[in-house]
C-alpha cells in the first residue's frame, strides 16, 4: 500500500475517532455533571489517548513510522474533540496546546523516517501529559 492510500485510511480512521469521541462525549460529560470522583473509572479520552501513546511506542521501538504516524494523527484528532468538549479553562487550554505541538512534531518526525526525532517528541508528549494532569488534580 502507498503513503497516499495509507494516508486516506489513516484521515478516515481519524475521522471515525472524531465520531467516536462525540458520541462517548455526551456520556463523560454526562459523568462529570454527576460529580465524578478520582476513585471513578479513567474517562474514554484517557483511555484513548493511553491507547495510542502505548501503540506510539511500539511503532518507535520498532521503527515502524506508519504506525508512529496514524496514531499520532488519531490521537491529535482525538484531542481536538476532547479540547472543545473540555477546554473550558485557560491553564487546560495551554497544556493541549502543548500536547497537540508534541503530537504534532511526532507526526513531523514519523513522515519523515527519524526515530530518534519521534521519540524526542513523544518525550515531550509524555512530559505535557504529566503537567497536563498535575494541573488537574490541582484543579486550576
Amino acid at each position: 500500500m502507498t503513503r497516499a492510500s495509507t494516508s486516506s485510511v489513516r484521515i478516515c480512521a481519524a475521522n471515525c475517532a472524531v465520531i467516536a469521541g462525540l458520541w462517548f462525549a455526551n456520556t463523560a460529560m454526562a459523568q462529570e455533571k454527576q460529580g465524578a470522583t478520582k476513585e471513578q473509572p479513567t474517562s474514554f479520552w484517557m483511555k484513548k489517548k493511553l491507547d495510542y501513546a502505548q501503540n506510539i511506542l511500539g511503532g518507535i521501538a520498532n521503527a515502524d513510522f506508519d504506525k508512529i504516524v496514524e496514531n499520532a494523527e488519531a490521537m491529535r484528532s482525538l484531542s481536538k474533540v476532547e479540547g472543545f468538549i473540555r477546554g473550558q479553562t485557560p491553564g487546560y487550554r495551554t497544556q493541549l496546546h502543548i500536547f497537540e505541538e508534541s503530537t504534532d512534531e511526532i507526526i513531523r518526525q514519523g513522515k519523515k523516517d527519524n526515530v530518534e526525532g519521534a521519540a524526542l517528541a513523544f518525550t515531550q508528549l509524555t512530559i505535557s501529559c504529566v503537567n497536563c494532569h498535575k494541573h488537574l488534580r490541582e484543579g486550576k
